[in-house]
């Protein structure tokens, strides 16, 4: 009796379930697919964010599917997006899109793409950094070391700059003798350019061009800086071998456009030039020539306002700071030549000047400044006794500080 029951139990449950099956529709499942099965296109490949000023570029391929007809592009939370169209080809097609119009800041850029019946590719997200003025405002020109203007000949020498700014050059724009406007590039490589055609009395402009990243679409220019080079004062016969405007013997006098007083020539109504050492300024007393009291060798040239460096390389001397009066490098105001040695330290004329010892650097820098345009005197001012004094000048130069 117990199996029947069973039996019976078995046969009830079968029935349940046909009855169910029989009243349900042949097309109930559908409504599990009632938008059809789900169809991808290809997505795009090699996807780069090339970051630029205001805007990025979007890069990649369409390598596999024809049925692609465009790119989308999505950003600030898909709230912002741009549409590509797309043409295939049977091979490879590139793809670059501008996103421009974009505010600096850090964006994710999502990719998708679509063909004609707006079924789409899995999205690509990547992130990228787009740069602006608040970026320009943390550029900087790469700094000068100086400016050498000789005649209409310009040499401006750069400093060196830290090549992970993104430093690539400058631009240095200026006027031709000509007239003309005319712009050379410099290199980061290069510190210095050469220009050959500078309109005296004028001024240059120049500026900075960096990348933030090395992908960069777009370069990032400084504003441009004005200067207005000084005339470098050129010196006359002014280093080994010097000129003499008359000789006798060893001795001579310096040939113009040095003026040398007669206190300075004490070697038979000679002096200041000196056949040894390869005709060398040499202002010398003792060994038979008499001593010097107030001895002057100088020149005059014209200086714009601005601050210079007088220079002055020596072979040897042997002036001691022991010596009465003394020997000295000294720069003036005007064109009426050197003080006295007594007055040097009160002459209100004197822009500079430094004692000359043996046991000082044989190179003789002296910083000095002109307020206005000036004509300036230098040169050597000496009182030094019959017991054997000299000092070889191999070389003068001034140099424009700024």
């Amino acid at each position: 009796m117990k199996n029947i029951s069973n039996i019976k139990v078995a046969i009830l449950a079968i029935v349940l379930v046909v009855g169910i099956y029989s009243c349900t529709s042949d097309t109930e499942y559908l409504k599990y697919t009632k938008d059809g099965e789900v169809s991808y296109t290809g997505t795009i490949d090699s996807l780069e964010i090339l970051p630029g000023k205001n805007r990025v570029e979007i890069q990649g391929l369409i390598i596999g599917d024809p049925k692609v007809t465009e790119v989308r592009v999505y950003w600030n939370n898909n709230n912002d997006s741009i549409v590509e169209p797309v043409v295939r080809t049977t091979g490879i097609d590139i793809i670059s899109i501008i996103v421009d119009g974009l505010a600096e800041n850090v964006y994710n850029f999502v990719v998708k793409t679509f063909d004609s019946e707006e079924n789409s590719s899995i999205p690509i997200s990547r992130s990228a950094e787009v740069y602006g003025d608040r970026y320009i405002a943390s550029l900087f020109n790469r700094p000068l070391v100086s400016n050498v203007l000789v005649d209409s000949n310009l040499i401006i020498n750069f400093a060196e700059m830290d090549l992970s700014t993104g430093i690539l050059r400058s631009e240095v724009e200026y006027t031709t003798t000509t007239g003309s406007l005319n712009t050379i590039v410099v290199d980061i490589a290069d510190s210095s350019v050469d220009i050959a055609d500078f309109q005296t009395g004028s001024t240059y402009r120049y500026r900075s061009v960096f990348i933030p990243v090395a992908e960069s679409i777009d370069d990032f220019y400084t504003a441009f800086e004005s200067v207005k080079p000084i005339p470098t004062p050129i010196l006359g016969n002014s280093a080994v071998p010097f000129l003499a405007s008359i000789t006798d013997g060893r001795w001579g006098t310096l040939a113009e456009p040095w003026v040398t007083n007669d206190a300075a020539k004490n070697h038979g109504g000679l002096g200041g030039w000196d056949e040894w050492n390869g005709n060398i300024f040499n202002l010398e007393s003792g060994w038979g020539a008499p001593g010097i009291t107030n001895g002057k060798i100088y020149q005059v040239v014209n200086a714009e306002p601005a601050t210079y460096q007088l220079k002055v390389k020596l072979r040897d001397t042997n002036h001691s700071i022991d010596d009465e009066g003394g020997s000295y490098f000294v720069i003036t105001k005007g064109n009426s030549g050197l003080p006295d040695v007594e007055a040097l330290t009160t002459d209100p004329e004197v822009l500079g000047y430094k004692r000359i010892l043996g046991t000082s650097s044989l190179d003789y820098v002296i910083e000095f400044t002109v307020d206005e345009m000036t004509e300036i005197s230098l040169g050597e001012l000496t009182t030094q006794s019959d017991t054997g004094r000299f000092a070889n000048i191999i070389s003068w130069e001034i140099l424009v500080v700024n």
